[in-house]
């Protein structure tokens, strides 16, 4: 079992030249999902489309004068004045669009805890699948995607970008910036072309833009030219060159008394539930009101809630770096974090609360000296999405209730 590994390792360090390997643990067989549960990853894709959609009207009238200035207030928050009020209110119809790819993080199917354009683990899909497509005699065929992630973004960039594809992707902030790079090459194996990686492709012919944070785009050489070409439809973003879909608090909008009747109970079903952190408390899912020293004095079973922060600042959000679960911290740490919160409020560093759904199952995973273990997990469900809906589902199981790319991570595909 040990050339599983070994696969694995080889896959990457081929394709990019370098001696980095594969960082995660493979798990023993195929994931199965129950049919209907299956179909709700499916469903989910126009749902979402809507939250993003009414999202971002909503943001556009609050900046314009035309709702609650409250909203694009939450939404600017810490940014600077050059990427704010003004900045944000110049945009245009075509500058100021909902993502074309994003993955979802759901806690459980059909709860969605955040959603990242385009997020991190593109790549690390990518290796799994291959690596199970060639042991296929062992695990079984992945039946439900017969196409791998980059033969499915591959062929919906070519349907949606014209004339051929020429694409920049800034990867200063990916989280894991070696399996972008590999899904990058996996995508030019389908034609797809790449400033920095094939000849005569240049910043200047460019005319599809990724990136992994609004920051990036806006400081980038080309920025002010890009926004002009966008206008002009020369090109086309992948995340729109806004603050608004790279921020947790936006979960929080369907709940919010200022904007839920906005959303349909639909759409609201899909996340859990979630509000602002505001000194003077928040409200819970029964609708009663506590405020921060009560809910510090709870039990940790009556605590089982994530506290999350949910603005701009790319040193804390992402990489469950501003994330904590209060049923697991004793009152003295979930005081400090209280206070932390309520001091960065002041200077418009907002955070959320969020209800949990963690619960706990086994896993089994094979171990690079050969055995099969069996350990307790948390469970991470994520659907990848581009323009025509879902494109693929990577599962990660960890034991421990932070469950994202770890060396102890479990990552697995449904069959």
């Amino acid at each position: 079992m040990n050339n599983y590994y070994q696969f694995l390792d080889d896959q990457i360090n081929s394709s990019l030249g370098v001696n980095l390997g594969f960082n995660n643990l493979i798990a023993s067989g195929l994931y199965t999902f129950d049919s209907d549960i299956l179909k709700g990853f499916f469903k989910r894709y126009d749902l979402i489309k809507k939250f993003q959609e009414i999202t971002l009207s909503l943001f556009k009238a609050s900046l314009q004068g035309e709702f609650d200035p409250e909203l694009a207030e939450l939404v600017i928050n810490e940014l600077p004045d050059n990427q704010g009020w003004k900045y944000h209110q110049r945009l245009t119809e075509r500058q100021h669009h909902t993502p074309a790819f994003f993955r979802t993080d759901e806690v459980a199917p059909g709860k969605i805890s955040e959603i990242q354009c385009p997020g991190s683990s593109w790549g690390l899909y990518e290796q799994i699948y291959h690596f199970y497509q060639n042991h296929s005699s062992v695990f079984g065929e992945q039946i439900t995607f017969p196409k791998s992630l980059a033969t499915a973004f591959a062929d919906t960039v070519k349907q949606s970008v014209n004339p051929e594809p020429c694409i920049h992707h800034l990867l200063d902030n990916a989280s894991i910036p070696h399996g972008m790079r590999y899904f990058i090459q996996s995508t030019r194996k389908h034609n797809l072309k790449y400033y920095g990686y094939d000849k005569d492709v240049t910043p200047y012919n460019c005319n599809f833009v990724r990136s992994h944070d609004f920051v990036s785009l806006f400081y980038n050489n080309f920025a002010k030219q890009r926004l002009a070409d966008c206008e002009n439809q020369l090109i086309r973003y992948d995340l729109p060159p806004t603050a608004l879909f790279e921020q947790k608090v936006i979960m929080s909008f369907p709940f919010w008394k200022k904007t839920r009747d906005y959303y349909s109970d639909e759409i609201r079903n899909l996340f859990p539930y979630t509000q602002i952190i505001r000194p003077e408390g928040f409200y819970l899912e029964d609708g009663c009101k506590i405020c921060i020293n009560d809910f510090i004095k709870l039990s940790r079973k009556e605590r089982s809630y994530y506290l999350k922060y949910a603005g701009c600042d790319v040193s804390i959000n992402w990489g469950s770096k501003g994330v904590f679960f209060a049923g697991s911290l004793s009152q003295k740490k979930i005081n400090e974090i209280f206070s932390e919160i309520i001091n960065g409020h002041a200077n418009k560093k907002y955070w959320i609360i969020q209800k949990s759904y963690l619960e706990s199952n086994t896993a089994n995973y094979l171990t690079r000296n050969g055995d099969e273990n069996k350990i307790k997990i948390h469970s991470k469900y994520s659907g990848f999405y581009g323009s025509n809906g879902l494109i693929g589902i990577l599962i990660m199981e960890r034991p421990f209730y932070k469950v994202h790319g770890n060396v102890d991570t479990i990552m697995n595909l449904c069959k």
